[in-house]
């Protein structure tokens, strides 16, 4: 891309897939979308010329452009703090919107399973990217923090057929 440097930070693979939805195959880093504002303000010069430090909490790596202007004027280098606030600010947003759906669809239809296609094509986030048993993992310790119920033992089909002998035992009662 002409007018534009490229810049590989590493992050997790979630945060990966979500850019990648959100702006392209060629994610391009501006003042014009949430994620590039963030990224130009924690954009510096290289000023550690001894490296920075390596963390195992990031499993790939993804390709950012930022304009030839930004690059001349701001940098093109996150530090280690940077780069951590750069990932956590992603994964927040993407948590929220998450969590967000999900109680959502569970306050219509209390079913994890049963919502999940329809908040990963809000989110845009594929299988690949985000397995169901993380996201799963992770929407219940967000439900036991602040202290909403998991989920019904029964499935939807069961509670219909309780629902329907409770209906059933109030007519004879009376």
């Amino acid at each position: 891309m002409k007018g534009y440097i490229p810049i590989e930070i590493p992050t997790k693979l979630y945060i990966k897939g979500f850019i990648l939805a959100e702006l392209g195959e060629k994610p391009v880093m501006d003042r014009d979308n949430l994620i590039g504002c963030k990224m130009c303000d924690l954009l510096n010069y290289r000023t550690n010329e001894f490296g920075s430090k390596k963390s195992s909490r990031y499993n790939t790596t993804i390709k950012l452009y930022i304009r030839y202007y930004i690059f001349k004027h701001r940098g093109h280098h996150l530090n280690f703090t940077n780069l951590k606030n750069f990932n956590q600010f992603i994964e927040k947003y993407i948590k929220d919107r998450f969590y967000f759906l999900m109680d959502f669809y569970i306050d219509v239809f209390p079913s994890f399973e049963a919502n999940l296609p329809t908040v990963r094509k809000h989110l845009k986030i594929s299988e690949e990217y985000w397995d169901t048993d993380s996201m799963r993992k992770d929407y219940y310790r967000y439900r036991l923090e602040i202290g909403k119920p998991l989920f019904y033992n029964k499935s939807l089909r069961q509670m219909s057929h309780y629902k329907k002998l409770e209906i059933n035992k109030d007519i004879f009662t009376k």
